[in-house]
């Protein structure tokens, strides 16, 4: 049964009267590990969806395994790494990449890479680390075992087993080949298998490094499933960046080092900029012209999505893997500096996120994207979460800066993200591997509403609803509005009753947002009352 409400929010009056005093901010100051689970340990701050420019500022270095609060957005971070202590090798310490697991099937171990090419093994829960592992190109977590990694040998798939330290021969590719000298088959850095580690999406090369064959391994039955010869492809047509296979395993998107000419996408005779097959390597389709960083994932409806940078439109931009429909997420602003992006959509247990780093050469922040690691929400008008800054000073003129880009990567359920970092040290290898925990009530849905306003709007924090009935109108059980200081006159009819009223927090705010979310909690209860903290606020029932 829907019930009236007659509410004349007099916010600046119950904020000056009822409103609680301010939480601190967050701080940088390293809190004490925790064992076995390093985290923070107190209340997790205000969550920032704004896109505003914060500038990064300065801070020492923090100790290995010590967790701290990122100072500006409020998130629980822990450098992992200690590359002086915790290799014998010179160089850094990094997640190898941000199109690339770093967690095992159960998240009890993480994989960690130099910047001499070794790979060691880490406690996931401790950060500890434990051992150097023998492993050689693109090592790859099993998705069930989490005690397996396979890896690339030249022609050979390999396995490496952590409990027995044995490595096995999976399956050697060349008897697919036969008469074909080939150097390698593989993903060539970037390529993933599909989650649930079946299916492969791989290239053959010759001993001149031009790709003779595109193949799909099925690892359940041991066998190449499909293959396709691109012998007869023109030489640059041969000279393929990467190849990999979408989440689910229906697609094998190879990434193109030709591209298109502006206007044009590739054909199964012409390829060129982002070919798609189907996994019977059949149906091949040029989606994109042309290609640089991406990922895929899976979108708020789980269909499988790549998230890449639009070099054409200069736009964050998702592509339909089945339609190739093209939905702009977010323009990137390339006029004050070349930022540098990476992109993230490992999270396949929790469709709909991708995670964003990127990094420049200029240690202050121009606009809202630079020197940072944000989420963004896989749909149109989709909402961002701030996370932390990087501290990484990436100069293009440095080569070793490399190793200072920080492609994030996430886990399975975007509960910890990592990256790296050179902490400002540009032009050395002396780059760390830090850690951020993720919240799971940072994605809840949250709605804005202001005096400003409009009900047209998508009720986001930039674009923030004019009425609170829009609001009633809109939430559903679980889900957050807040409401910015104003006068509301206006008849307020919930539209979801029963769980929506009791369980809807409305949140009153002062002109920050974020600032008082701790402070002036307001909870619209069924056919009851709105309640703020230890008084009632003013309310008419109609």
């Amino acid at each position: 049964m829907k019930r009236t409400l007659m509410v004349f929010l007099l916010v600046n009056l119950i904020l000056s009267t009822c409103m609680a005093p301010l939480a601190s901010a967050p701080s940088a100051t390293p809190l004490p590990a925790t064992a076995p689970t390093l985290g923070c340990s107190d209340p997790e701050p205000p969550v920032v969806t704004n896109i505003q420019v914060h500038q990064p500022p300065s801070l020492a270095e923090p100790a290995a395994r010590l967790p701290f609060h990122d100072p500006v957005f409020g998130r629980c971070l822990v450098r992992v790494t200690d590359r002086v202590n915790d290799k014998t090798e010179a160089g850094g310490l990094k997640n190898e990449y941000s199109r690339v697991q770093s967690f095992n099937a159960d998240e009890t171990y993480l994989l960690v890479m130099s910047t001499q090419g070794g790979y060691y093994l880490y406690n996931a829960q401790t950060l500890q680390p434990l051992e150097q592992l023998p492993l050689d190109i693109d090592p790859r977590w099993s998705a069930t075992n989490p005690n397996t990694i396979y890896f690339s040998q030249e022609t050979r798939l390999m396995s490496y087993n952590i409990a027995t330290q044995q490595t096995s021969l999976v399956h050697e590719f060349a008897n697919d080949f036969p008469g074909l000298n080939l150097a390698a088959v593989w993903g060539r850095y970037e390529g993933s298998p599909s989650r649930d580690g079946r299916w492969w999406g791989l290239m053959a090369e010759d001993q001149d490094w031009l790709t003779s064959a595109l193949l799909v391994y099925d690892l359940t039955t041991n066998q190449v499933t499909a293959r396709l010869d691109t012998r007869t492809w023109p030489a640059d047509a041969r000279e393929i960046d990467s190849v990999t296979i979408s989440p689910l395993g229906n697609y094998v998107l190879v990434y193109m080092d030709k591209y298109c000419a502006p206007g044009q996408l590739g054909t199964e005779q012409n390829p060129c900029g982002l070919m798609v097959y189907d996994r019977n390597l059949q149906n091949g389709r040029g989606l994109l012209r042309i290609i640089g960083h991406s990922d895929t994932a899976l979108d708020t409806q789980s269909r499988e999505v790549l998230v890449y940078g639009d070099i054409d439109t200069d736009h964050i931009s998702m592509l339909d893997l089945a339609s190739g429909a093209v939905t702009p997420l977010w323009p990137i602003d390339f006029s004050f500096t070349a930022i540098g992006m990476h992109i993230s959509g490992r999270a396949f247990d929790r469709p709909g996120w991708a995670v964003i780093s990127t990094h420049d050469g200029d240690a202050d922040s121009h606009t809202w994207m630079d020197d940072s690691i944000f989420l963004i929400e896989l749909k149109s008008n989709g909402r961002v979460v701030r996370l932390a800054h990087t501290h990484s000073l990436v100069d293009e003129n440095q080569e070793h800066d490399y190793w200072a880009e920080p492609q994030a990567s996430a886990n399975r359920d975007l509960t910890r993200i990592l990256f790296t970092t050179n902490w400002s040290r540009s032009g050395t290898e002396q780059v760390e591997m830090y850690q951020i925990f993720i919240p799971p009530e940072i994605f809840t849905q949250i709605y804005y509403v202001a005096p400003t306003g409009n009900d047209a709007n998508p009720g986001t924090q930039s674009q923030p609803w004019r009425t609170i009935q829009k609001a009633a109108n809109t939430l559903t059980a679980g889900e957050k509005v807040y409401i910015r200081a104003g006068t509301y006159h206006e008849q307020v009819i919930p539209q979801n009753s029963g769980s929506f009223a009791s369980t809807t927090t409305w949140l009153i705010t002062t002109a920050s947002w974020a600032s008082t979310f701790h402070n002036t909690v307001m909870q619209l209860l069924y056919a009851k009352h709105f309640q703020h903290q230890q008084c009632s606020c003013r309310q008419w029932r109609g």
